[in-house]
């Protein structure tokens, strides 16, 4: 079991209809309550059934990231995020530019996301040059996420080739060449958080990820 209940989705419910700060003040106790805390208390269970994966990940309270959104040059001016989400990573920091498990909870539910995330072209480089190079090991890993019933989410991928690859256009992995994160995802509903089940099926989408996330560090050269 989890703290998550249904009082989790009645907070983000009223949030959404409510994004203030006097209503978010008047309700933060049941923010921490039902929110924040299990949340927290969540990434640190998974942290300790991730010690012994092939590439360990961790988090806690501080790999949480804030519900206040930054407006000063944005045009919504809503003040909260309605949504509570957090990330476990190698090094148990949110600067990490690694391997990263990612939880995202809203009303409704969520997902969870595993890989590398919206990486800078420079971060990148490691990650497509080891694609190019060892493609029989990322045929492997391919194969891995697919016994698992995973494949990699189709989104922010570049309509060309990146800068520096042109001569890869016919190369067999040329479609995740051009992939600016490479992601795996599970979906989440309000009874996953609510039965506690989502801290299974999170360590399973984490493990099923390993392939992947242990193929290249972007913060390393291939």
């Amino acid at each position: 079991m989890t703290g998550f209940s249904t009082e989790s989705f009645t907070f983000l419910r009223g949030l959404e209809d409510n994004n203030n700060r006097d209503w978010f003040n008047e309700n933060k106790a049941q923010f921490t309550a039902h929110l924040e805390q299990p949340f927290a208390d969540m990434l640190e269970a998974l942290s300790n059934r991730l010690m012994d994966a092939s590439r360990p990940l961790s988090g806690g309270k501080s790999t949480m990231f804030r519900m206040n959104r930054d407006v000063r040059f944005s045009k919504d001016k809503t003040l909260y995020k309605t949504n509570v989400s957090g990330i476990l990573t190698p090094s148990g920091s949110k600067s990490e530019v690694s391997s990263i498990l990612y939880l995202h909870l809203q009303s409704g539910g969520g997902f969870a996301a595993a890989g590398y995330y919206n990486l800078s072209p420079k971060q990148l480089i490691p990650i497509r040059d080891a694609i190019v190079e060892r493609a029989e090991r990322f045929d492997e890993i391919l194969a891995e996420l697919s016994q698992s019933g995973r494949t990699l989410d189709d989104d922010q991928m570049l309509s060309s080739m990146p800068r520096g690859y042109a001569q890869h256009s016919e190369h067999r992995h040329a479609e995740h060449i051009r992939r600016k994160s490479l992601l795996i995802q599970q979906p989440l509903v309000e009874d996953d958080w609510i039965s506690g089940n989502v801290i299974d099926q999170v360590e399973r989408l984490a493990r099923d990820a390993m392939p992947l996330l242990t193929f290249q560090d972007p913060a390393r050269p291939s």
